[in-house]
């Protein structure tokens, strides 16, 4: 799914619930996001609970905390800053040229004080929708059109799980 070199990355501004941390970081991760920072507490729990899903379903995903919103985005020269909002241009009209850059800063933000702030910090201001919406829902629907649906084939190295398509049922195979 994502080449060698390629990175996309997501930057979570505001304070969350562990739920929330843990719902964001599990949708990023299965999406083909391959690392996630806070600006929130560092929470070891959802680090480590991620940490062993990673270690079960495979795939490397990196988790970080760090309260400086601004210092994360300008330590980052080599990534298009990409704000999901309600607000910016819809993501089906940008996604072809955002499809262009190597690596991506996927941002949302937990608190609407911040929202212009993000929007003039960031390279574009992409709206999933122009409801409201939740954070994870907006990383879901951009990273699903970014990859153009081709994040359900992704193969994840190292796993030692794997889903097996089934029209009814469930089966899971260990694998070897």
């Amino acid at each position: 799914m994502v080449t060698d070199g390629e990175m996309i990355s997501v930057l979570v501004v505001g304070k969350c619930t562990r739920e929330v941390m843990t719902d964001i970081c599990m949708t990023s991760r299965a999406f083909g996001a391959s690392k996630i920072s806070f600006t929130c507490n560092e929470d070891r729990k959802v680090a480590n609970a991620v940490g062993k899903i990673s270690d079960v379903w495979g795939g490397k995903f990196a988790i970080s905390f760090n309260a400086d919103y601004k210092k994360m985005m300008s330590d980052s020269p080599n990534y298009k800053k990409i704000f999901l909002t309600q607000y910016g241009l819809p993501v089906q009209k940008v996604n072809h040229s955002l499809r262009t850059y190597k690596n991506i800063m996927v941002i949302v933000s937990l608190t609407d004080a911040l929202a212009q702030r993000l929007i003039d910090a960031a390279d574009f201001n992409v709206s999933i929708t122009a409801q409201p919406h939740s954070s994870v829902s907006a990383i879901a629907v951009f990273l699903h059109t970014y990859f153009n649906g081709r994040e359900n084939a992704m193969q994840f190295e190292n796993a030692k799980m794997k889903v097996i398509p089934m029209e009814r049922g469930i089966h899971v195979k260990k694998q070897e």
